[in-house]
């Protein structure tokens, strides 16, 4: 009776072991995937994530669903994460995936179950979601065509309340405390400097005719058009000109065309005409040579530097000079000029005769 009771004992505690050893098995190739919405309502327009979990052993690989654009077709895809991957003690796996969706259909949206893949050559099997229902609500009344379409309402005026800035007062006071300390100690500073600072003359600005006409002469000896840079040549040209012509007159020149430039000159006071005709033609030849890629003959290039040089000699202002300056000059003028060897012995030659002359009639 022991030996038949051991024995049963001895297969009863196999048969557990067995059991045991199956029911593990089973659990480490248990596979559960979730789908779940972070609320089942949203306004049209809105967005939430839609997170997948999959849960797995280590040793099997499960192909997650793709998505691209759409979930379904009324729930678009905004933006979706990589799949994040978290390792138990169990040797087993907990992938999440997000997608962040959005829906601008209004009304109860359905979602079908999401299909996961056994990715296994010998056994193919799929598990799949609880199917899901999300709600989109259109929180903005029907626009009625009759009423026409109103415009966007303006911003509402709060009204200003003292105790608004009251916490901040502190922070007011003081950055006024050290303002005016800063005002205070620059008054100071120029106030100790007193009449011992000297001040520095800026450099009187050449006039206007001279810095053109220098430029005119560079751009003569540069000799541009003769080294077939004759683009180049008209624009320095026209541009001395034109800056002359802002400098001497007050015409904004350096931005007008040339039709604006000539009728703004029409309302200066010029020498004469011809004159106004000489600008034209540097302008106009300018322009034939900048935007139209004409090519001048040499006296048309030869033209245009002799008519520049003759419009700013003939429209120049001369400047007065100072009372300091026209007694110099006077003075240098006054100034008895040294009598050469030569004059001394026609001088002497011309007074005999004279005595001479003088004795005869005598």
């Amino acid at each position: 009776m022991q030996i038949s009771r051991k024995r049963h004992i001895t297969l009863l505690l196999t048969v557990l072991s067995l059991f045991t050893l199956l029911t593990t098995s089973v659990n480490a190739q248990t596979v559960s995937v979730n789908a779940k919405l972070d609320s089942t309502l949203m306004f049209i327009g809105g967005q939430m994530d839609l997170t997948l979990e999959l849960n797995q052993p280590k040793d099997v690989f499960i192909k997650f669903p793709v998505y691209t654009d759409t979930i379904t077709k009324s729930i678009e895809i905004v933006s979706a994460t990589k799949i994040d991957t978290t390792v138990h003690d169990n040797n087993r796996l907990t992938l999440t995936k997000k997608y962040r969706i959005t829906s601008f259909d209004s009304g109860l949206q359905y979602i079908p179950p999401i299909v996961f893949e056994l990715a296994e050559d010998q056994v193919k099997k799929i598990y799949k979601t609880e199917a899901m229902a999300l709600m989109v609500v259109n929180p903005f009344q029907s626009v009625d065509p009759q009423k026409g379409i109103t415009d966007i309402k303006q911003p509402m005026d709060a009204p200003f309340v003292l105790a608004e800035i009251v916490p901040y007062l502190p922070w007011i006071l003081l950055a006024l405390a050290v303002i005016g300390v800063i005002i205070y100690l620059i008054y100071r500073y120029r106030k100790s400097k007193g009449s011992g600072e000297t001040v520095k003359r800026s450099k009187p600005k050449e006039p206007p005719h001279v810095i053109a006409l220098r430029n005119l002469n560079r751009i003569k000896e540069e000799k541009l058009w003769q080294k077939d840079k004759v683009k180049k040549y008209h624009s320095e040209l026209t541009d001395t000109i034109r800056q002359y012509i802002e400098d001497r007159f007050g015409v904004n020149a350096m931005e007008q065309t040339t039709d604006e430039t000539l009728e703004s000159m029409k309302r200066v006071e010029l020498p004469d005409k011809e004159v106004l005709n000489k600008l034209q033609q540097i302008l106009e030849l300018a322009d034939l040579v900048k935007f139209a890629k004409f090519k001048p003959l040499p006296d048309e290039n030869e033209l245009s530097m002799i008519n520049a040089l003759f419009f700013v000699n003939q429209t120049k202002k001369e400047m007065i000079k100072s009372l300091e300056e026209q007694q110099k000059e006077l003075e240098k003028n006054e100034s008895p000029t040294p009598d050469l060897p030569g004059e001394d012995k026609a001088k002497d030659s011309s007074v005999q005769e004279d005595t001479s002359k003088k004795d005869i009639k005598d």
